[in-house]
């Protein structure tokens, strides 16, 4: 028999593969990425993960650091799992006044003329994995998603963008429920078709029924975005979706 929780994709914190997130969880870190040698650990996972996946015309074949990464706007985070740096992303706050991103790199005719009527963005860009780890632990992309997430609600953005891959638009549908907003098609310099989705607030409760696990507690957005975040290269902030479950 079909439960309700099977009809809706409700992953209940009892279900085996929500169990298993939460047990990852217990095991990472997320670290406002600072000092040096941690933006070149980021570097090279980055660029061994886009050459790996063939999405430029060139290869890189060296650290890919961006003057992107240090816009004010930006934060660039690791996710580490028990002392390994096992995926990275930049979550860059998209506003009328700072316009610079990923996203409005590849898609922004649709983007400009909404951020001109005072909209805001969350942009989650230079996503990369260590695949030796994916491997072997559960759901590293939805726990390195869920920074963006995290920023989304904290800032109180419109919406969070997901511009990827048209093959990857599947994940996207099925995790955030994201509606697409511009694409496909082929930017010059790149080898693939690039889709723009999006995720608005009004989905938190939906997303958080259905994924317990991207529940947060305040005080977890204030030290991953908050000016603390750059005074030491050493913070590291544990997960707080467990607690954050529990309080609900």
């Amino acid at each position: 028999m079909v439960t309700l929780l099977e009809e809706t994709g409700v992953q209940p914190v009892e279900s085996p593969f929500a169990r298993d997130l939460f047990d990852v969880m217990d095991e990472v870190e997320y670290r406002r990425i600072v000092a040096p040698e941690d933006f070149e650990a980021v570097g090279v996972l980055r660029q061994r993960a886009l050459d790996a996946f063939d999405i430029y015309e060139r290869k890189f074949g060296a650290s890919v650091i961006e003057d992107m990464d240090f816009d004010p706007l930006a934060a660039v985070f690791g996710v580490y799992y028990r002392g390994e740096l096992a995926s990275t992303i930049r979550i860059k706050r998209v506003t009328p006044d700072n316009r610079e991103s990923g996203a409005m790199q590849v898609f922004g005719s649709f983007m400009n003329p909404l951020l001109d009527q005072g909209m805001e963005f969350i942009d989650p860009c230079r996503f990369a994995i260590n695949r030796d780890i994916s491997r072997v632990v559960t759901g590293l992309p939805i726990i390195t998603s869920r920074l963006a997430i995290i920023a989304t609600l904290h800032y109180a953005a419109d919406y969070c963008l997901f511009a990827c891959k048209l093959e990857h638009t599947g994940f996207y549908r099925r995790v955030f429920k994201a509606s697409m907003l511009a694409g496909p098609y082929e930017p010059p310099g790149m080898r693939v078709k690039a889709v723009l989705l999006g995720n608005g607030t009004s989905g938190r409760d939906d997303l958080f029924s259905r994924y317990p696990i991207f529940r947060f507690k305040n005080t977890e957005a204030r030290l991953l975005f908050g000016e603390q975040s750059l005074t030491s290269s050493s913070l590291c902030v544990k997960p707080t979706a467990r607690l954050a479950l529990h309080a609900a």
